[in-house]
């Protein structure tokens, strides 16, 4: 009797620590996956888009995640990352500014495709880029990264597997400025070889009329 009780009570036991224990559920073959992004204020993670420009000194942390009914994706796991651990107290380069970028890439049975396992471990980078790169162009400086046409992130470094589609995004130069369209370049090369081309045409004038003497004309 006493052997029966012992044996009830360990398997009671078991069973409690067995669900208190932490688990991932399996993923939902149909579920949305996303890369989503979060900004840290240093004490914990802040929703943010990829298109933001985050400025110098600050901490982003991406994830691939399930995000169901178009909600936003998880935010990363583990502790927040420390700017002056990762980048040090040097100062940013003129034209740059340096960002800390982190990435999870989600919880191999809970967010994965089925299927698909994630690399084994994120990424920690301190990163350099131009003082108006964008969060998805810094991402770009610590791993490939590919774009939908919406600017979305859709991959990094070539996770998840399944998703062939998107343009590889690159990162964005010290020192670039936005808003300047290729035709109005153009223009410009265009204008300022006109006013090249009519300085030379004035200058061959003058040369030529001072090399007539006063009260005479050039015979052709």
């Amino acid at each position: 009797m006493l052997r029966a009780y012992r044996v009830a009570a360990g398997a009671a036991l078991g069973a409690a620590a067995l669900l208190s224990f932490p688990h991932s559920a399996p993923a939902d073959p149909g579920a949305a996956r996303t890369w989503s992004v979060r900004q840290s204020d240093g004490t914990a993670w802040l929703a943010a888009t990829a298109g933001d420009s985050p400025p110098d000194g600050s901490v982003l942390g991406w994830r691939f995640s399930v995000a169901p009914d178009g909600a936003a994706g998880e935010s990363p796991g583990g502790d927040l990352p420390s700017f002056q651990a990762v980048c040090g107290k040097d100062a940013a380069a003129s034209g740059h500014k340096r960002v800390v970028v982190a990435v999870d890439f989600g919880d191999g049975d809970a967010d994965a495709y089925p299927g698909e396992r994630p690399p084994g471990q994120g990424l920690l980078k301190c990163v350099a880029g131009a003082e108006n790169a964008t969060a998805a162009q810094l991402l770009a400086s610590a791993a490939k990264v590919r774009v939908n046409g919406q600017g979305a992130v859709v991959a990094v470094a070539d996770y998840p597997s399944r998703e062939k589609g998107g343009t590889e995004l690159t990162a964005a130069a010290a020192g670039s400025r936005p808003g300047l369209p290729i035709t109005l370049i153009a223009g410009g090369a265009g204008a300022l070889a006109l006013l090249a081309g009519g300085a030379v045409a004035a200058t061959r004038r003058r040369s030529r009329t001072a090399g007539r003497r006063p009260g005479t004309f050039q015979h052709r």
